[in-house]
């Protein structure tokens, strides 16, 4: 059953479309960061359909005049279904945002009436007040056949601005774990990410005290289990002691995405004290030549020592691992299985290389298999193009492939 909120004028529902593969007992923060932001303005509806039902009975039901899809480009083809469901079922105008249309407005104008680039808590607003669409910044949108694009529109600089997500919205009771977003951004320009041109090559920061409050009000949902979203968690050693100090005494079970030269012991311990039990650590490959290709500025060295030490401080670990990026070769793939062979991750999640929207990956060769083949690998590698290493030949990028995903299920079971 969907929640409602009656406020104001105009109807908006907010969809978070159903993800093809992990994640989804996750809270969709960013959704709802933006429906708290809507509440000021409109009647706002949201479906996660991670967690809840949606058909055109119950887009009829609703009756919005305006509808907003997030899509990343694994959901892209569910967010355009959606679209089609919608325009069946009422007459609202329909708005396309995140990281897919972000880099590719072009592709989300051929479904949807507008276009959000990046951003969109502010660029909303100025929907809702309904302001001349020529006027408003961070926006696509076609005019007389022609596709426009509007300037960008500035990052927000105060994230303690922000209000915390409208939980009230939400079945909450559906969600095992709720997701916490400290930060957004991330200074590293790693091949395959499109974080730092999301974001603008820019990282800004919640204060601890504004993230503490906001953990204060999920412990009264009666939430004990915790993700931090952060690109990086601990890109601030002095912010991590502090948020792990204001939390310790809370309860809470969490985890979080860390950079493997960015730790040390008095952070780790600080974590473990404060509740941390899983850090995911990104491996990508256990060759040198491989994380070079990639621009991970990064050592083998320095990510062997963080699982040690994670280790020693009592945490458990999850490797993100890929295959298939410049310069994987058999001999690559041999390193990385040796490198997880020694460092003994409680969980690894296997991924493909994928040239996502907004990575340099975007510029090589590409290889096409399969869907079914591809599902073992319960990572990336849905909704992209296959990034095929150079002078790898199709034949050969399966044959490896399947070799690694053999030789990491007898390194663990617990292939995420």
């Amino acid at each position: 059953m969907v929640k409602i909120l009656k406020t104001k004028i105009m109807r908006l529902l907010l969809i978070h479309p159903k993800f093809p593969y992990r994640g989804k007992d996750l809270f969709p923060i960013g959704l709802g960061v933006l429906a708290s932001i809507a509440k000021k303005k409109a009647e706002v509806f949201v479906i996660d359909e991670n967690v809840q039902e949606l058909n055109e009975g119950i887009i009829r039901e609703i009756s919005p005049e305006l509808v907003g899809i997030s899509a990343t480009t694994p959901s892209f083809p569910r967010a355009v279904e959606i679209i089609k469901l919608v325009k069946k079922a009422s007459d609202a105008k329909v708005f396309l945002g995140g990281v897919h249309v972000t880099f590719r407005p072009e592709e989300g104008l051929e479904y949807a009436d507008l276009v959000i680039r990046g951003e969109g808590e502010l660029t909303l607003l100025d929907i809702l007040d309904e302001k001349p669409l020529e006027e408003i910044k961070g926006i696509s949108f076609k005019k007389d056949g022609k596709i426009i694009h509007n300037e960008d529109r500035e990052l927000i600089e105060d994230l303690d601005s922000l209000p915390f997500p409208a939980y009230e919205l939400f079945p909450l009771e559906k969600y095992e774990i709720m997701s916490i977003a400290t930060s957004r951004g991330c200074p590293y320009s790693c091949i395959y990410c499109s974080a730092s041109e999301f974001w603008k090559h820019r990282v800004r920061f919640r204060s601890p005290e504004n993230v503490f409050e906001e953990l204060k009000l999920v412990k009264k949902l009666g939430f004990t289990k915790i993700r931090f979203m952060d690109s990086i968690f601990t890109l601030k050693k002095e912010r991590v002691l502090r948020i792990s100090e204001l939390i310790k005494d809370m309860g809470f079970k969490w985890s979080c995405e860390i950079r493997a030269d960015l730790i040390d012991d008095e952070i780790l311990k600080a974590m473990k004290e404060a509740g941390c039990f899983l850090v995911c650590i990104g491996v990508d490959s256990g060759s040198q030549k491989v994380l070079d290709a990639c621009n991970r500025r990064i050592k083998v060295e320095d990510m062997k020592k963080a699982f040690m030490l994670a280790r020693k401080h009592g945490i458990k670990t999850r490797a993100y691992v890929t295959f298939g990026f410049p310069g994987e070769t058999k001999e690559t793939v041999i390193e990385t299985i040796r490198f997880l062979e020694e460092v003994k991750p409680d969980r690894i999640l296997l991924s493909l290389a994928t040239a996502y929207p907004g990575t340099k990956l975007e510029e090589g060769r590409f290889v096409k298999i399969h869907p079914n083949w591809i599902k073992k690998f319960h990572g990336h590698g849905f909704g992209g193009k296959l990034y095929l290493p150079e002078g790898m030949q199709r034949k050969e990028y399966t044959k490896l492939a399947d070799f690694m995903y053999r030789e990491i299920k007898r390194i663990t079971k617990n292939i995420d």
